[in-house]
């Protein structure tokens, strides 16, 4: 008996839209993929396949790896009418939304414009660039803001201010705001869906004034890195906070005759020390600025000059432009060329970006070039500018009339439909289908790509039903991810997302997206559908709606935020309670609002971190909260600086009458200590972890801070030759792939180089440390004869005479218990009382009492060996005979 899935589609009506939510409507038991699939084809109608077979012949193969490009949304319906004529599908599936766009948002031109799109499907904004010239009524007078989706479908558009300085780029943020980069190197927020800025319509600097503006920027999900007229780099990592903090890295030194070619970010998370890492292409050389220091890369490399890079979507590749026309894939460290392709042309392309880990795309003003690490290239040719948008497993390609994706074909798909494939998944695909079509009920036709969907859900419900070992709650969970992909693709939705986007963002993030383009209804639908909680939908929906009804007198506003914070509370709903609070200007009910947020937190035994981070978002609110702790949570109001970074106001001397000074110097530096032995101690920062970053930062901090009295001057130096060690044990656990030296000592990080064969970086440590050549002989002997390298050791006693003798190398050999290799050494031994106790401890007490006989005042000394070999009776009777001799010729 077969397993039979009944799947409930995810209802959509194309006609709902905005805030409105309808009455629940009886559910159906139609097929998911008869009714999303075919209203899929309707809209986007694809090419017919006549077999299996060519569904690969649309791959294209570069190296061992086949690529496919697929047309996802076309015509887009901002397209002229002359490349919506020429399109051969039909726009069925999503005209309604194109009918409208014509009106309000008008002709999109990727040519006239500076456009930007978030990933992971996300929506489209786009202004037209005041520097190209337009054709005369091609295009309104005044400048919008546009928005879309990625099928082309219209979201919002608002006038752009004429007033503001040009415009420099534009980029989607990680929390989904739009972010607007002016020339002079201020910073423009508008929130999404209504393009409204956010929070105020004033852009925010993030340059000195005598910077000279904008040169270059590069934007990352949390931040953007820009480069000044006057080549500094200003980072800034916070560009949703409502209060950014723009820092000056370290100055690159470039000359006055250089210019700066080209630039790249990678991002904080790829860094271990935790912060971006700009690359900056000047000359024949690149170099990697940080927050601290300027390296420069690829000089014995000699790759020239450097016109266009992009960083992979892992952090660990470069892909680089050279000036003769090479194509270079290189680690970002630029220890070594791992792939050179020389291109036709030696002009630097429009763009360059990652198609997933395996490929590069360079982009001319006709051509797509696709690269990869072997094989011949593939080319695209293209009679309109595209736009590439980089996702995390290929490439979105928008031009003006069509959205594309290119991505590596999955390895599951080409078992399945690969030439020649004899997987268990393509037998089992052949098999259906040969079932299929001895059944007159089939007729024979061309196959869709829709219908080559539905026989790979046939051929995978085969292996459910008779598969007794196949787990059938993937299969349903599989199902389940199809519908709400196939939901969200739909063209009056427009998210694009695969399923491997669809892992990465997850279901929420996915809801939360939603949401806040003001699709409440499928959002509520897809959150019942995976058994999510639907509260966060519901009340997004009722806040949007109170908020787009009319306007109200501020006193009726007042009365009803004063009912409405209490239920927000007791709902936990604190965030949103505050925000309130603060919108009615009331203290006394923000006040409320904080002692709530603080008793729970204490309540919970929670980590105040949380309630810190809400409040420092809000001017309003910390300045509340810091007003009270003043006068009656000191602790509070010293952890709160700690943890946002205001450290220089807990030292500041204008603060005496918090805290007296040095006594908040010296709490506040064994702080710092403090958290950062907890940080050590945690597990998920174990050793070689890029959590040791924050924690070296910690240690630098108490350092400055016990800097600044003279009674800590011991507990400064050590604090600062801590983080420095920390620092130099980062590095070793990095280039040697080892995570075996953080937390351990000076001594024992250059006996654990040594025994690694790593010398030269157990002298660099010697060096930056300051180790004395007679430590440095001590730990290099007992490291050479850990790893019983007797050779080296012995070559090592030759090299000069030691600065403490050869005590090290007949200690290291004994400890060894190689008495041979002792015996080398013990001779070597100019102090006859060493000479001695070594002979005594490998168990020759004839030479021992040799040696002995030459010291003055040897009686203890007899003793001891005595003892050293009381086991042995006849050397016993050596010393005894001996020492009587030298009594008796008046030694004693």
């Amino acid at each position: 008996m077969g397993y039979r899935v009944e799947l409930v589609p995810i209802r959509l009506d194309p006609h709902v839209r905005g805030l409105t939510v309808p009455s629940r409507s009886p559910r159906q038991s139609t097929s998911f993929l008869t009714a999303h699939l075919a209203r899929d084809a309707a809209a986007a109608s694809p090419p017919a396949m006549s077999s299996s077979v060519s569904v690969a012949a649309e791959w294209d193969l570069l190296s061992d790896r086949f690529y496919r490009r697929i047309t996802v949304y076309s015509p887009l319906p901002w397209s002229p009418p002359s490349a919506a004529a020429a399109s051969s599908s039909s726009t069925s599936g999503g005209g309604g939304g194109g009918g409208g766009s014509g009106g309000v948002l008008g002709r999109l031109d990727l040519s006239t414009h500076i456009v930007a799109a978030a990933p992971f499907g996300g929506p489209i904004a786009a202004v037209r660039d005041d520097s190209k010239i337009v054709q005369l009524h091609s295009e309104p007078s005044r400048r919008r803001l546009l928005l879309y989706s990625s099928s082309g479908h219209p979201i919002a558009s608002s006038p752009w201010p004429p007033q503001l300085p040009r415009l420099h780029s534009l980029a989607f943020s990680s929390s989904l705001n739009l972010v607007a980069l002016l020339s002079d190197g201020s910073l423009l927020r508008f929130r999404l869906p209504d393009l409204k800025p956010n929070p105020s319509p004033t852009p925010v600097p993030l340059l000195p004034t005598s910077s000279g503006g904008v040169a270059d920027a590069a934007f990352w999900g949390g931040g953007v890195a820009v480069l000044t007229e006057d080549n500094r780099v200003v980072v800034t990592t916070d560009i949703d906070a409502a209060d950014p903090h723009p820092r000056e890295f370290a100055d690159p030194c470039v000359g006055q005759d250089e210019q700066v070619l080209c630039m790249a970010v990678v991002e904080p998370q790829f860094v271990m020390s935790g912060s971006p890492e700009v690359l900056l292409a000047v000359g024949d050389r690149v170099l990697a600025v940080d927050e601290d220091d300027v390296q420069t890369l690829g000089l014995e490399l000699e790759i020239g000059p450097v016109q266009k890079m992009a960083v992979s979507p892992n952090g660990k590749l470069l892909a680089a432009f050279a000036h003769d026309g090479r194509l270079l894939v290189i680690p970002t460290d630029f220890s070594k060329i791992i792939f050179e392709y020389e291109c036709d042309s030696a002009l630097p392309p429009d763009q360059i970006a990652w198609c997933g880990l395996d490929s590069v795309l360079l982009y001319w003003s006709a051509a797509l070039l696709m690269v990869g690490p072997n094989g011949d290239p593939v080319l695209y040719n293209y009679d309109e500018p595209i736009k590439l948008i980089p996702e995390c497993d290929g490439v979105r390609i928008l031009s003006n009339s069509n959205m594309e994706f290119l991505h590596r074909v999955p390895d599951s798909t080409t078992s399945i439909f690969g030439i020649g494939s004899m997987s268990p998944a393509a037998l089992l695909y052949d098999a259906r289908d040969h079932y299929d079509k001895q059944s007159a009920k089939i007729p024979h036709k061309p196959i869709t790509r829709t219908d080559l969907f539905i026989k790979i859900y046939q051929a995978a419900a085969v292996l459910v039903g008779f598969g007794s070992q196949f787990p059938h709650e993937r299969f349903q969970e599989m199902c389940k991810t199809l519908r709400v992909l196939n939901a969200v693709r739909d063209p009056q939705i427009g998210m694009p997302l695969t399923i491997q986007q669809y892992k990465l963002l997850t279901a929420p993030v996915l809801i939360g997206r939603l949401i806040n383009a003001n699709q409440h209804l499928l959002a509520l639908r897809i959150s019942e559908y995976l058994n999510l909680n639907p509260e966060v939908v519901i009340m997004h929906w009722a806040c949007e709606k109170i908020t787009a009804s009319a306007a109200i007198p501020d006193t009726v506003l007042l009365e009803g935020l004063l009912d409405k914070i209490p239920l927000l509370l007791s709902i936990d709903e604190q965030d949103k309670a505050l925000s309130k609070a603060i919108e009615s200007g009331d203290t006394d009910l923000v006040y409320l609002v904080l002692f709530h947020i603080w008793q729970k937190v204490a309540v919970e035994k929670s980590a105040p971190l949380d309630f810190f981070g809400v409040i420092n978002a809000r001017p309003l609110a910390r300045d509340l909260f810091m007003a009270y702790a003043r006068h009656s949570k000191h602790e509070a109001l010293k952890d709160f600086f700690l943890s946002t970074g205001r450290l220089q106001l807990v030292i500041s001397p204008s603060m005496s009458y918090f805290l007296n000074y040095r006594e908040k110097l010296q709490d506040a530096a064994f702080l710092l200590l403090k958290e950062s032995r907890e940080l050590e101690r945690n597990p998920m920062a174990s050793k070689g972890s890029p959590l040791h970053g924050p924690q070296v930062r910690l240690i630098e901090q108490a350092h400055r801070l016990f800097a600044e009295t003279k009674e800590h001057v011991f507990e400064s130096k050590a604090s600062e030759e801590h983080a420095k060690l920390l620092r130099s044990q980062h590095e070793l656990e990095v280039s040697t792939k080892q995570a075996i030296f953080v937390g351990s000592s000076v001594s024992d990080t250059i006996k654990t180089c040594i025994a690694m064969g790593n010398e030269r970086a157990a002298l660099k440590v010697k060096s930056e440390f300051k180790v004395p050549d007679k430590r440095w002989y001590w730990l290099k002997s007992c490291a050479l004869a850990t790893v019983g390298n007797w050779d080296a050791l012995e070559k090592f006693s030759k090299e000069r005479r030691p600065p403490g003798g050869y005590k090290p190398f007949v200690e290291a050999c004994i400890d060894a218990g190689q008495k041979t290799e002792a015996l080398k050494y013990i001779p070597k031994l100019t102090d006859p009382r060493e000479r001695s106790e070594a002979y005594a401890r490998i168990k020759m007490a004839k030479e021992a009492a040799e040696a002995a006989s030459q010291v003055k005042d040897s009686d203890e000394l007899f003793g001891r060996l005595k003892l050293t070999l009381a086991q042995n009776t006849a050397a016993a009777s050596i010393f005894d005979t001996l020492r009587d001799r030298l009594s008796f010729q008046g030694t004693y």
